[in-house]
């Protein structure tokens, strides 16, 4: 891969495109069902919407900025050459997929395959639902005009037409109405589909009644997904992000898609729409060419093909297990043992949402403190915290705002909890907080007794059934005063104003000013356990790998005799070296039904093993411009469960390992660490009691 520094760095998009096909892999496993396999197409679709609109801008304009032949420019070249046969190899699998559905009786069908009959119905169809909403935006050649406003991830269709048979061409754009489906049902047929822009397109002779309509092409427009916000502490920030979330679909475009039949100039007078409306708004525009499709644009509409559900075609519904019984409380669980939970697998909603819903009724709790970064809507937790405030508790919240695409709903959070009379802090000039943690204090017969939660996920009743995530649920000392400095320091407690929290004194590390220092003195402390004789071993899952300091101090480590094994699901900057023995450095991903997320952190220590949890990848970003939170498990069953889970994951038959090469390659077997974790909870629901005392649910051993 490009950007070797030193030889066994790999270059972070490069790593972000092989994640992205490890994912479409996924659409290509004839194990993994067909409405799977489409709903991973377009996972890999938004994906590298993604990519293009918070990395491609900047790669361009350090291209721009450098020589022609310097390295800024051979890295974009590298870079779009790679998303362009990933693409291509997007495409290859979408077909495969539309023909394993047609043996399932769904045709995605072109408007030339239609009976009369058929494109009679659907053009009335046409005419009542679809043509009344739709509004003509003249793209011309003529300077001055006004401009369309060319919508960010929207259909829009270029119309060619001529006034006469002599006159020049014209240029019309319609945006395809969002509430409109993008596949039609075919009349007369029991499944199959249409593509509406072939409607449209066969149905836009009506719309120019009196003109020579030549020809009609689909094409989509990316925009950035900055936001644009000064880190001035004195502004509103609130009403900052606000603002800058409304304009946000004016960002200047970074990607234009076309269909691949579509003419240069209409292609050129597009881009020149959008270098205008740019130049118009002193804005600068990276894109200078379009990328040509295969195929269907926007490939996520596939999940939505009216293939049968259930049965062999989608994944087996999924309950996690419920770890502490309904009938029990939840605060009394905890202080009796810690709770070390892997969601799915363990149910979040009856965990952690159910913890701060009991929080908010409890007469006893006083005081809830959580750190909000995507909290979604509907959200139980956020609900659950307005509701605490409603009745008299002390409740506050840190809401990052600048929680990229999750803006809008983190401020109506925010507004709500504040109208019910909680205390919200919206974030931290300059630095996003990331961490995810919760506070409860509780007053119980024997005194004060405070609780935390810390975990590896959001606060997000979605994502904690859709990701794979630790929490750890505890009343120990060591961690809930190091959270009451913590949520002292980003709620002003003792300043009068928030801040980065200082670094911690007993089972937790924070960053920007502890975590990295810390994490990379044990690294360091492992390589000398190994050099003296001692077991030496570093076992990290984590969601990516990028900071170059920590991946150095980790290839430092192995070199000195330490076994490394590396769980990381997305980028990796670090390669094994060829001279690397299979066991003593691996380097694994593992692509599956859910969306990997955990972070576990174990060191050897010489025999003395050690387990920190917690929000903190390994990137220049989360080490250094993020306030995030790992903290130490010391619970004996706790570290068998993360034992259990690290041994499961590095050794997962279907993982892919990352060789010296810098690819990577998939392993051979049927069984990942995700079915096996399903098929113990399969057993568990059928073999379980309860705690009398603690309201655990106890597992029977397996015979």
């Amino acid at each position: 891969m490009l950007g070797a520094e030193p030889a066994t760095m790999l270059d972070p998009e490069l790593s972000l495109l092989a994640f992205q096909r490890r994912v479409l892999a996924l659409s290509g496993d004839p194990r993994v069902p067909l409405l799977e396999q489409l709903r991973f197409l377009g996972i890999v679709t938004s994906n590298i919407d993604e990519l293009y609109m918070l990395r491609m801008a900047e790669l361009r304009r350090g291209a721009v900025e450098g020589p022609d032949d310097g390295p800024a420019r051979a890295k974009l070249d590298v870079v779009e050459s790679t998303v362009r046969a990933l693409m291509q190899e997007h495409w290859r699998v979408a077909d495969a997929c539309l023909r394993a559905a047609e043996l399932h009786g769904v045709h995605v069908r072109r408007w030339a395959s239609l009976s009369d009959q058929q494109q009679a119905a659907l053009r009335e169809e046409f005419a009542r639902e679809m043509q009344p909403a739709l509004r003509s935006h003249a793209i011309t050649y003529s300077p001055g005009h006004p401009l369309p406003h060319l919508p960010h991830l929207g259909l829009s269709l270029a119309v060619v037409y001529r006034e006469a048979a002599d006159s020049r061409l014209r240029l019309a754009e319609h945006e395809l109405p969002g509430d409109v489906p993008r596949m039609w049902r075919v009349p007369l047929t029991a499944a199959d589909v249409i593509p509406v822009e072939e409607v449209l397109r066969a149905n836009v002779t009506t719309m120019y009644p009196g003109v020579l309509v030549e020809s009609a092409h689909l094409f989509r427009v990316t925009r950035g997904g900055d936001l644009r916000i000064d880190d001035d502490p004195a502004i509103d920030l609130l009403g900052a992000v606000e603002r800058a979330t409304a304009l946000r679909p004016l960002n200047p475009a970074v990607r234009v898609e076309v269909e691949r039949d579509t003419p240069a100039h209409v292609s050129a007078l597009i881009l020149d729409t959008l270098r205008r409306d740019a130049v118009g708004r002193d804005l600068e525009l990276t894109v200078t060419d379009v990328q040509r499709v295969d195929g269907l644009l926007d490939l996520r509409c596939l999940a939505n093909l009216p293939l049968p559900g259930g049965g062999t075609l989608e994944y087996e519904p999924f309950q996690g297990r419920v770890v502490v019984d309904p009938s029990a409380c939840m605060l009394n669980a905890i202080r009796e043992c810690d709770l070390l939970l892997h969601h799915p697998f363990d149910s979040f909603d009856d965990s952690v949402s159910r913890l701060f819903e009991e929080a908010a009724v409890d007469e006893a709790v006083t005081e809830i403190c959580v750190t909000l970064y995507r909290v979604g809507t509907p959200s139980r937790i956020a609900a659950a915290l307005v509701r605490a405030a409603q009745s008299g508790k002390s409740v506050f919240a840190l809401v990052e705002l600048q929680a990229r695409f999750d803006e809008a709903h983190n401020v109506n959070w925010a507004r709500a909890i504040e109208r019910a009379g909680g205390r919200v802090v919206y974030g931290l000039p300059g630095l996003k907080v990331h961490a995810k943690a919760a506070l409860i204090v509780r007053n119980e017969a024997d005194g004060e007794r405070v609780y935390a939660h810390v975990g590896s996920g959001n606060y997000n009743s979605r994502s904690g059934r859709q990701y794979t995530d630790v929490s750890l649920f505890t009343a120990r000392a060591g961690i809930t005063n190091d959270l009451r400095t913590f949520f002292a320091a980003l709620s002003g407690a003792r300043t009068g104003v928030p801040e980065a929290p200082a670094p911690l004194t007993g089972d937790g590390l924070v960053a920007p000013h502890q975590l990295r220092e810390a994490l990379l003195a044990s690294i360091t402390r492992e390589a000398e356990h190994a050099r003296a004789g001692r077991p030496g071993r570093i076992d990290f899952k984590m969601n990516a790998l990028a900071d170059r300091e920590m991946a150095q101090a980790l290839r430092s480590a192995a070199d000195a005799g330490v076994q490394v094994t590396l769980m990381v699901r997305g980028i990796c900057i670090l390669a094994p070296l060829s001279s690397d023995t299979p066991h003593g450095f691996r380097i694994i991903s593992v692509a599956g039904r859910y969306l990997e997320h955990s972070r576990v952190y174990r060191f050897e220590n010489g025999g003395a093993p050690e387990f920190w949890i917690g929000s903190s990848d390994l990137r220049p970003r989360n080490l250094r411009r993020r306030v995030e939170l790992l903290v130490r498990v010391h619970d004996a069953n706790a570290q068998r469960t993360l034992d259990t889970l690290l041994s499961r994951y590095a050794d997962d038959a279907t993982a892919w390992e990352l060789r010296a090469d810098g690819e990577y390659y998939q392993r051979s077997g049927d069984t990942s660490a995700q079915d096996l974790y399903a098929r113990d909870v399969s057993y568990d629901q059928g073999a379980t009691r309860l705690h009398s005392t603690t309201g655990l649910v106890q597992r029977t051993p397996r015979s």
